[in-house]
């Protein structure tokens, strides 16, 4: 049985669609709170790992923590662990390659759709943004997805990192939502635009974080999960 990783840096950012995904491909999760100091586990035990969004930043000035899961994803890396890097993670994990994060002028926040160049793997979305931090691509990774505010996902051996959030379900915009600090107003949208867009997206991105998760697991080499019904 296969067995992940998943590395949470807050209570409201929960694993939430992957959750639900890797139980029906019998695959276990172990979650581990670095905002909280829990111990990362050795890179060379689990079959990959997955880096989950924050409120912090990777581009400098955060939390002792921040730099403490860059340097893990190095190693995990170096150890030749598959990671998916989701917002914060992708960011996390471009650093952590040798790439550049930056401050945006603007949060993305709301729903978007990408430009992508794995469709069978990759859907162009709907999916949910919000960050408030781009990325350059590291050497030797391969820009897979993009939209006006920049790169949206790339690969890198057995890695994928994408700008947005596969993982949320209509219940974790909500919460986000509920505890916004003017990320909404500042991306020129409003609580009521998001919460009728959620209502109309969430079907599809049901089914499109079906299919990037399952290209990222035949990505990882887990094969045999990634065809399972």
């Amino acid at each position: 049985m296969p067995h992940g990783i998943v590395l949470q840096t807050q209570a409201d950012a929960p694993a939430g669609r992957l959750a639900d995904w890797a139980a029906r491909r019998q695959i276990t999760l172990q979650v581990v709170r670095t905002d909280l100091g829990e111990p990362y586990p050795d890179p060379r035990d689990p079959d990959f790992v997955v880096a989950l969004g924050s409120g912090a930043t990777a581009a400098g000035g955060g939390p002792d923590w921040v730099e403490e899961e860059i340097e893990w994803l190095r190693a995990a890396d170096a150890a030749a662990l598959p990671i998916l890097g989701i917002c914060f993670g992708a960011q996390a994990l471009a650093a952590a390659l040798g790439g550049c994060v930056r401050r945006l002028e603007r949060p993305e926040v709301g729903w978007v759709t990408v430009k992508t160049l794995d469709a069978d793997r990759l859907p162009s979305g709907p999916w949910l943004a919000w960050h408030e931090d781009s990325f350059t691509l590291p050497p030797l990774a391969y820009e897979l997805a993009s939209n006006a505010f920049g790169v949206q996902a790339f690969c890198h051996c057995r890695h994928l990192a994408v700008q947005f959030h596969p993982e949320v379900t209509p219940v974790i915009v909500s919460e986000w939502a509920d505890d916004d600090h003017g990320d909404l107003e500042r991306a020129g949208s409003t609580r009521e635009a998001l919460d009728d867009a959620t209502r109309r997206h969430a079907g599809a991105a049901a089914r499109a974080a079906e299919t990037l998760f399952d290209g990222f697991a035949a990505r990882a080499g887990l094969v045999a999960v990634a065809s399972r019904v």
